[in-house]
């Protein structure tokens, strides 16, 4: 059953990850995590008793699905560990990256000539270990495979300890999760250590240790995997809470979008059908809040510097009418694009690069707070259709 479960939560943060490396390929941490999650998945499904046996049917190999089985094990261990080397320190993490590589590598190899000189021709899915591990050649075999499982150990739990302090709070928890998830690797290696050294001194240890492997390593890939998926479960989470309030916004902004739209369409990256039809955005609301903002944001930095005359006669106007400062302020930014809009339509068109206030859209990526940038714009594009600001327009319009 533990297996099963371990298999279970591994495929599914599998899924997820592939879907985050989907979006950054290049991102080496993106690739660690989806290694961490398909190495312990093909570890426990293989150790699984049928597809133990299988492997070793098909194969003609007896428990050839062990050392598959501890190899993949092997690359979950050394994929944390890139992880982490990449969390804390990216600049210099390549060249700690092939040092564990290298050491994998030797480790893989001295398993494998071990395994092969191992007489081991009954297939043992649950009690290899019990079996054989008075076996010399076995001996070498559990030493190399469990001092690599020490070292990724140890070297998690060091830089888990290290990172965490200078990490948000929300990734202190991720990383807090998988380093509990790492010792109960640790765990899994003492036990196993502690199991081979009473079996070599001819003692016959007083626990199942099939049963105690099994409950330490279903514990540890289900702790690790849940904490590589914990971020996307917030992610999700927090799309779920904004989305009434990103959607109104999405659909606010459309007075100001369709302004701008309709004096330059070539602001719009993917044009509506009917572009006149405000709409709320029922899917992907964020990426499309997103896409609005920068269209805006074009469509300003288009129309140059706003008439700072404008702004301030339109805000003085909308202040005194008891309108709050920060719509006041709106009021005159949206009366100024108007004017602006118009000046453009008459040939008076200014040459400047830069819209007052609002942000070219290549800086919009770079904000953390989307809903502080849509905000503002939607208090412009909610003034709009105001009679301050219609009335305030055609005033500051320039004598013929």
């Amino acid at each position: 059953m533990g297996h099963i479960i371990a298999a279970l939560v591994a495929t599914v943060a599998l899924v997820i990850r592939l879907a985050s490396l989907r979006r950054n390929p290049r991102d080496p941490k993106a690739w660690a995590a989806a290694g961490i999650c398909l190495g312990f998945g093909l570890a426990v499904i293989i150790g699984w008793e049928p597809v133990y046996r299988a492997i070793d049917h098909v194969s003609t190999v007896s428990n050839l699905a062990k050392i598959l089985e501890n190899g993949s094990a092997l690359l979950a261990g050394f994929a944390v560990q890139a992880l982490f080397l990449y969390l804390g320190d990216p600049e210099r993490a390549g060249g700690r990256v092939r040092w564990r590589v290298t050491y994998l590598v030797a480790v893989l190899v001295v398993m494998v000539a071990s395994f092969w000189a191992a007489d081991v021709r009954v297939s043992e899915p649950a009690d290899f270990t019990a079996r054989y591990a008075d076996l010399p050649e076995i001996g070498v075999y559990m030493l190399a495979y469990l001092s690599y499982l020490a070292v990724a150990v140890s070297d998690i739990l060091r830089m888990s300890i290290r990172y965490a302090r200078y990490t948000s709070a929300r990734l202190r928890i991720s990383m807090r999760l998988l380093s509990v998830g790492a010792a109960f690797g640790g765990g899994y290696v003492l036990h196993k250590v502690l199991f081979i050294g009473l079996r070599l001194a001819g003692a016959d240890p007083p626990w199942s240790e099939p049963t105690g492997s099994q409950t330490l390593i279903t514990i540890s890939v289900c702790l690790i995997c849940s904490s590589l998926v914990l971020s996307s479960a917030w992610k999700a989470t927090d799309n779920l809470i904004t989305w009434p309030r990103r959607s109104r916004a999405f659909r606010d902004l459309h007075p100001l979008w369709f302004t701008l739209y309709q004096a330059d369409p070539s602001i719009a990256l993917a044009p509506p059908h009917r572009p006149d039809q405000p709409r709320r955005a029922w899917f992907g609301v964020r990426n499309r809040l997103y896409r609005r903002c920068v269209e805006i944001g074009d469509g300003l930095l288009a129309l140059g510097d706003l008439d700072q005359q404008v702004i301030e006669r339109t805000r003085r106007l909308a202040a005194d009418q008891g309108w709050e400062a920060d719509r006041a302020q709106a009021a005159g930014e949206a009366a100024a694009v108007l004017v602006a809009i118009r000046r453009r339509k008459q040939g008076v068109v200014d040459d400047a690069t830069r819209a007052p206030r609002l942000e070219a859209a290549a800086e919009f990526e770079d904000r953390a707070d989307l809903d502080a940038d849509a905000q503002r714009l939607r208090l412009i594009s909610i003034a709009l259709p105001t009679d301050v600001v219609q009335s305030a327009a055609p005033e500051s319009e320039p004598s013929a």
